[in-house]
């Protein structure tokens, strides 16, 4: 996988021309200013206008193939390449979106001219270089919609709409989804065209054929390579169709209609939330409060080059619908995607690397293993109680000695099946030197059960002596030793108080104060009871234990918050205890009206504080300096 790398969201302008011959006699409320820029009325003055830089504009001579080539076709490199890339078009009601996604027969939009863009790219001489460096090419497509929140399936639709998932790579994908594999245009348009008959349109006021879904097409295109290193990329394109935000009041809708429109300016308003929050650099991003956004979460703030074609209207009736959908498009420009190359390797094999044995292995934790589970085996018959901190060592022993005689004889078998016979002796390639090395491997195998076997009668002579002199631990051993070591023990005894009370630190200070060290703080002084006074008055002990303040270091404290309540900021003041975000604003917005602090108390001047509020600040930032 290579190193992800940073990809802005594209964002292009498309103005479609007037449809009512009055409207076009009219002055268009949207004027272009060149091949990146364009300038719309301002609402608020009339003389004035309000300007507006994008990727791209195109104005109403613009073709669709100008459309695909400045905005589509750079993306289809990086989808062959094993990156994702995304192509969307958002706009009100009636403005071409669809016209621009689909086209028609004669003047074909941009899916039809990205699938035969893709197609001919494959073909190209590029990806099959006479160095040798071959690929092969799988194509395959989904397609669906989102309907009032649901998720259907347009090339197999089914009785019920789809979820939505996500894997532990943070993919976003839709189970049960039918997926067709074409090898061509052609064999593309027998499953596209019937599919988008599936979808789901109506007619209003402001559009005979309305769209009343998102539709979105998903192609992915995996490369593999035919030689070595092997490496398979898969690339994903999305190309999406957004309904278009409408005005109930303009459309006329009732019913269905009403319910559709609620949906899908529900869906929208929250794609607006998420690129505000990505813009801000919000913690949470509402991606799941919208199928929709939950869909395009790989094109907007995630690993997807993202291109947007923002189609508008030039009629002065639809100034608002174009003035909110170009403040949209002007946002999304500011987010920026980190795509990265999925790429896997895929190392074909011909065959079994190893050649597996019946009854034996060479490996050595099988054998390991093996030892371990048989019953037959020797630490199981010469189990016995040995010393708890030797008992590890002689196991781990055990079990190495076992398995490296399982291995060896493992391996005596594999050579001793490869011997050659007598009748092939002589055609053989050195005989001598493979009786040389199993008669090693028999002097190897000796001399091991050998040291298994002095190991065994080691720990045979340890337990008797053990039994016999009364092996003790180390540690009894050398208490045993020392008779006049003695451990010495904690006598906790319970301590009685009287019940004490500790006074609020807003009470007058008192002088008794010394150094503790050579430090120059000290926070607060702890007064002990007179045990006379304590025995004759019992409401003296109750006044005697108290903790005053410093009366130094609350001079300081008290200094330091007046400094910050006069010339700190609105974060500054957040830093003092019990003051949040709107209280900071409110002690600002006063000082700045009203002038400086004299004093704390003089919080109690502020508009909007409580009394009880300014009691728990002062109490809380009594010996809290700011931090």
């Amino acid at each position: 996988m290579a190193n992800k790398q940073k990809s802005r969201v594209q964002v292009g302008v498309r103005l479609r021309s007037a449809l009512r011959q009055e409207d076009r006699a009219k002055k268009p409320c949207v004027n272009g200013l060149g091949a990146t820029s364009l300038e719309i009325w301002n609402w608020r003055d009339s003389q004035q206008t309000i300007k507006y830089d994008f990727d791209a504009f195109f104005d109403k001579e613009s073709t669709q193939k100008q459309v695909y080539e400045s905005c589509v076709k750079p993306l289809l490199l990086h989808t062959l390449n094993g990156q994702n890339a995304s192509v969307f078009a958002y706009g009100p009601t009636g403005a071409g979106k669809t016209h621009t996604m689909l086209g028609t027969d004669v003047n074909p939009g941009i899916i039809p001219r990205s699938v035969n863009g893709i197609f001919h790219s494959i073909r190209s001489s590029r990806w099959n270089k006479p160095d040798g460096n071959q690929w092969e090419f799988k194509i395959s497509f989904s397609y669906m919609e989102i309907y009032q929140e649901k998720v259907f399936d347009l090339l197999e639709p089914k009785p019920h709409d789809l979820p939505i998932r996500q894997d532990r790579d943070n993919n976003i994908f839709i189970p049960n989804l039918s997926d067709k594999q074409v090898t061509s245009v052609k064999e593309f348009q027998t499953y596209f065209v019937p599919a988008s008959k599936n979808r789901t349109t109506a007619a209003t006021k402001l559009n005979n054929r309305s769209s009343r879904s998102h539709s979105i097409l998903l192609l992915k295109i995996q490369k593999t390579q035919t030689q070595a290193p092997y490496r398979k990329q898969l690339g994903k394109m999305y190309l999406i169709d957004l309904a278009g935000s409408e005005n109930n009041k303009r459309t006329g809708n009732q019913g269905i209609r009403l319910k559709e429109s609620g949906a899908i300016n529900t869906s929208l308003f929250v794609l607006g939330q998420v690129v505000d929050a990505l813009n801000q650099g919000l913690p949470r991003i509402p991606y799941r409060d919208s199928k929709l956004t939950r869909l395009l979460q790989d094109s907007l703030g995630g690993s997807s080059h993202a291109y947007m074609i923002t189609n508008i209207a030039p009629e002065e009736v639809n100034y608002m619908d174009t003035y909110t959908t170009l403040n949209l498009a002007a946002k999304s420009r500011k987010i920026v995607n980190r795509p990265f190359t999925r790429e896997t390797i895929d190392n074909p094999t011909s065959g079994p690397l190893k050649r597996t044995l019946s009854g034996s292995s060479i490996s050595g934790v099988p054998a390991a293993k093996k030892a371990k589970t048989s019953p037959n085996s020797q630490p199981s018959q010469n189990k016995q109680t040995v010393a708890p901190f030797l008992s590890p060592l002689l196991k781990r022993q055990a079990n190495f000695e076992e398995a490296m005689k399982q291995r060896l004889q493992s391996l005596e078998t594999v050579l001793t099946q490869l011997q050659p016979s007598e009748s092939t002796a002589s055609t053989s390639g050195n005989p001598a030197k493979d009786k040389q090395l199993l008669q090693q491997l028999k002097q190897s195998r000796k001399h091991l059960e050998n040291l298994q076997q002095e190991h065994r009668d080691l720990k045979e002579n340890f337990v008797v002596f053990k039994a016999k002199s009364g092996f003790k631990s180390v540690c009894a051993k050398k208490k045993d030793s020392d008779k006049s070591f003695v451990v010495p023990r904690a006598v906790i005894k319970p301590r009685t108080v009287e019940k004490h009370c500790i006074s609020p630190p807003i009470m007058p200070c008192v002088k008794q104060s010394t150094a503790i060290g050579n430090t120059d703080v000290q926070f607060m002084k702890i007064v002990k009871p007179n045990a006379k006074a304590s025995s004759s008055d019992p409401d003296s002990s109750s006044k005697a234990w108290s903790m005053t303040p410093n009366p130094e270091l609350q001079a300081k404290h008290t200094a330091e918050i007046l400094h910050v309540l006069n010339s700190g900021t609105v974060k500054d003041l957040k830093s003092l205890q019990s003051i949040g975000e709107k209280r900071a604003k409110l002690i600002h917005n006063w000082r700045e009206m009203c002038g400086k602090f004299e004093k704390i108390e003089d919080l109690y001047k502020v508009n909007g504080l409580p009394a009880k509020t300014i009691d728990s600040i002062i109490r809380n930032n009594l010996l809290c300096g700011p931090a």
